[in-house]
């Protein structure tokens, strides 16, 4: 029986995750690299914040997986160890960069999202 949508194949489907990962991780990074300037104080490296984006993901994601609720607490301990390690800072300073994140991102969100819609609808005429 053929299935309704074709299958576009088991290769263009890992391409195309790793080809997303990659842009998660840069934007992740970007995030952090720019919350850990404005908080930590000290000149903290995109590669910190790479190194933070990469393998935070990987273990918050591990430790959700195999331990359900208890593991969301973990991820969130195993995060701000990470930000703690890398970028040299307390733990007020961890958890200041993990707040200064979400702002970014937040910020980033809207600002993405108004460019996306103008690109979409077309910017409005001001003059």
């Amino acid at each position: 029986m053929a299935t309704a949508f074709p299958s576009i194949g088991i290769g263009a489907t890992l391409l195309g995750f790793i080809v997303l990962f990659i842009i998660y991780l840069l934007v992740v990074g970007f995030v952090l690299w720019l919350a850990g300037e404005i908080v930590v104080g000290r000149r903290v490296t995109f590669g910190e914040a790479l190194a933070v984006a990469g393998t935070g993901t990987f273990l918050v994601g591990a430790s959700i997986t195999f331990l359900g609720l208890i593991g969301v607490l973990l991820g969130l301990v195993i995060f701000l160890l990470l930000v703690k390690h890398y970028f040299k800072t307390g733990w007020i300073g961890a958890i200041g960069v993990a707040i200064m994140a979400v702002v970014v991102g937040v910020v980033l969100t809207f600002i993405l999202g108004a460019l996306a819609l103008g690109a979409l609808f077309g910017f409005p005429k001001i003059f």
